[in-house]
């Protein structure tokens, strides 16, 4: 398909579909990428994330998807899933209920494959799929990259989480902490096709072995030239790629058991905050960052006063259940420095 050779296409791909009208079933589609490419989660700051340098000397793509969650590499190796339902009173994503029927098509291929108590889908302990999500009115979109034949070496190399998060995951890198599903299949699944297993996991959806009996769209032309446009009115912009006010004395950021990584830009005047923004790879549907750099902006740089600041903002809705202190002594604590 000539239009999947945009990278920025697919990332339009779930806000179309949750935002027009006529596809108001549950949905779910895969995309295979033709060309390797790095998606960053739409709070993250590319700089911290990224290695640009080797993402440029090696003609990598960049995009930023609508959906919370950290930076994944995908390349012709990797098999991408989303569902598209609806959800009105969702505060919390229900990424168990979307990743099951993943989990056990690939268990039975012959792997051990588990769904964790937040948006990772492991094997024997090592990831090889990272979901996530949004949600726009009433609508919601769950997605997830299932590394199949992936080039390992290039992720870890191209993405750089910061030091925190590799710290509370207890590993050096991202290579000592994922895995190619290729290496898991049983003997009878081994030289299984990715095609093969999109089907199997269509199977397992709808529970049929006749996916010629699986109701299903094809995009019209009119469709696509609208995907098309929101790809590079929106997806395609260098705001909504590198982002904007990302020009920060300071950048410091910690590890949240549950919930992420949490990120602060800022700076430093007469000693006040001012230019705050936060970022982070938490997988809140219904953030407002906003709200919380309003309340930090102008706040006295010292820990009474920025906890006094992220006290009454609401971290709970648009990041998660994080405490107040512990966001404000990162922002005074050298140690929590990132460099890019």
């Amino acid at each position: 398909m000539k239009y999947l050779k945009d990278p920025t296409v697919e990332q339009a791909f779930p806000e179309y579909l949750q935002t027009t009208a006529k596809f108001s079933d549950a949905l779910v589609y895969f995309y295979h990428p033709q060309t390797p490419i790095v998606i960053c989660g739409v709070h993250q700051n590319v700089f911290a994330e990224v290695n640009m340098a080797y993402l440029q000397a090696h003609g990598i793509d960049l995009v930023r998807r609508g959906s919370g969650g950290g930076a994944v590499y995908v390349d012709p190796g990797n098999l991408t899933y989303v569902f598209i339902d609806t959800e009105p009173t969702v505060q919390h994503p229900h990424f168990r209920k979307y990743a099951q029927p993943v989990v056990k098509a690939l268990q039975s291929l012959g792997v051990n494959a588990e769904s964790d108590s937040r948006n990772d889908l492991t094997v024997d302990g090592r990831k090889f799929s990272g979901m996530s999500a949004s949600k726009i009115g009433h609508r919601v979109s769950y997605g997830g990259t299932l590394m199949i034949d992936v080039d390992i070496e290039a992720a870890s190399s191209v993405l750089k989480p910061s030091r925190a998060k590799l710290r509370a995951k207890g590993v050096q890198s991202v290579h000592s902490r994922v895995t190619n599903l290729r290496e898991h299949f049983d003997d009878a699944h081994r030289t299984v096709s990715i095609d093969q297993v999109q089907q199997t996991i269509l199977t397992q959806v709808f529970q049929t072995t006749d996916l010629a009996q699986v109701p299903t769209y094809r995009l019209t032309e009119k469709d696509w030239q609208a995907i098309v446009s929101l790809a590079h009115t929106k997806y395609g912009s260098k705001t909504w790629i590198f982002g904007a006010g990302n020009q920060h004395q300071y950048y410091r950021d910690g590890y949240f058991n549950g919930i992420g990584t949490v990120g602060i830009g800022f700076s430093i005047q007469d000693n006040h905050v001012v230019d705050s923004k936060i970022y982070g790879d938490f997988l809140q549907p219904n953030s407002n960052l906003h709200a919380i750099t309003e309340r930090l902006d102008g706040t006295e740089f010292n820990l009474s006063a920025l906890t006094e600041a992220f006290a009454r903002a609401d971290l709970t809705t648009s990041i998660g259940p994080i405490p107040s202190k512990r966001l404000a002594e990162i922002m005074l604590d050298r140690l929590h420095d990132e460099q890019f």
